[in-house]
């Protein structure tokens, strides 16, 4: 199909625009130009295609998505250690895929638990969390099978986590919480600023919480449940943590 040299002058600055800032909404009189003229619409999937991107739109936001494979826009370790300095090795960046995936995984729970504004975590809620996953699947990973069953460096997330400090939860509400680099609230902080960056999180300093932004549940919604891998350790991650608590309370 060929384009004007106008729809394909609307779709580059539209794609741009996304580059920089992640989501548009709707409303938006760049992304409403563009959806205006269905030739230009697709002008714009194709220059995305073309970056090794693709455009979603939920109905209320056009998301920029970048494929991890082939795109001059993906993000290798290399230059992710580049731009978060405090990811040291790649099993810190693992154990942060992990801290994201358990935020997810309390947000993500069905459509009627969705309640942005509502929803959301602290940094010691979140601690707890993984730190309740590492100590479980370390003891299930005693010969190295539950890390190849998952594909998962357990014993080398676990030696990242456990090498961190821990704060108490007096200490996180007497307003001392610290995101040094040697702390766990320090590594979570990393993945969160990561979601901020991608405008599907507000990280509230006064309440030391994370909130869900609109923008995050449309990404879950019309993205992230299509993909298999996530799925998956969405379970395992509840599944751990449910099979922990009952085990908690059944020693009560």
């Amino acid at each position: 199909m060929s384009y004007s040299l106008e729809q394909l002058q609307q779709a580059s600055r539209l794609f741009f625009d996304l580059l920089r800032r992640k989501v548009i909404s709707l409303d938006d009189p760049a992304a409403a130009e563009c959806l205006q003229d269905a030739g230009a619409y697709d002008a714009l999937q194709y220059v995305a295609k073309e970056g090794g991107c693709r455009v979603m739109n939920s109905g209320q936001r056009l998301h920029l998505l970048v494929n991890p494979l082939g795109s001059v826009f993906a993000t290798n370790f290399t230059q992710l250690k580049n731009k978060y300095s405090r990811i040291e090795r790649k099993a810190h960046l693992h154990t942060i895929n992990i801290i994201i995936l358990v935020f997810l995984a309390e947000m993500d729970q069905d459509e009627t638990h969705f309640k942005p504004g509502q929803d959301s975590m602290s940094y010691i809620q979140i601690a707890d969390q993984v730190s309740s996953l590492f100590q479980v699947w370390i003891q299930m990973d005693e010969d190295g099978r539950f890390s190849k069953q998952w594909q998962l460096d357990i014993q080398a997330m676990n030696k990242v986590w456990t090498s961190l400090y821990m704060q108490t939860k007096s200490q996180e509400e007497s307003d001392i919480l610290s995101r040094g680099a040697g702390s766990r609230i320090g590594l979570i902080h990393e993945g969160m600023k990561i979601l901020e960056e991608e405008h599907l999180v507000f990280i509230s300093d006064n309440e030391k919480r994370i909130f869900p932004r609109d923008e995050l549940y449309e990404r879950m919604r019309y993205l992230y449940h299509d993909v298999d891998r996530y799925k998956e350790l969405k379970a395992l991650i509840g599944r751990t943590l449910a099979e922990k608590e009952g085990v908690i309370h059944a020693t009560d």
